[in-house]
């Protein structure tokens, strides 16, 4: 049995040409897939957005776990995630809750800044 849940998590960005009064597009969205007791994690970027691969992403869990999010899939120089990196829980399918702490780029950027969000 398959679970899919997604959790969008919106940062604003400064001059990202969203209509007034509209949201701001999420710089990064959890995916989530349940299949024989784990639970797979996966951190997707918003396109234009790229995932810091030096600076591992963590989700810090409400019982004070650290679950890192990493991928063999890295650009030549190990500065970025090609692909979604992921982290898996075993165990029963529970919710992913907690607080997500990453490091993200604009695709044009060359120093990345760090986000923190609520899950």
């Amino acid at each position: 049995m398959r679970y899919w849940i997604l959790s969008a998590l919106a940062v604003g960005l400064v001059g990202s040409g969203c209509h007034p009064g509209t949201e701001p597009p999420p710089l990064l969205r959890v995916v989530s897939e349940h299949s024989a007791g784990i639970t797979t994690l996966a951190l997707i970027a918003a396109p234009g957005i790229r995932i810091n691969a030096r600076v591992k992403p963590a989700l810090e869990l409400p019982d004070g776990a650290v679950l890192r999010f990493d991928s063999p899939h890295q650009t030549p120089d190990s500065a970025y995630f090609t692909r979604p990196p992921t982290s898996s829980l075993s165990g029963e399918w529970r919710r992913a809750e907690g607080t997500l702490r990453a490091s993200v780029c604009e695709a044009d950027e060359l120093v990345c800044r760090s986000v923190v969000l609520q899950l």
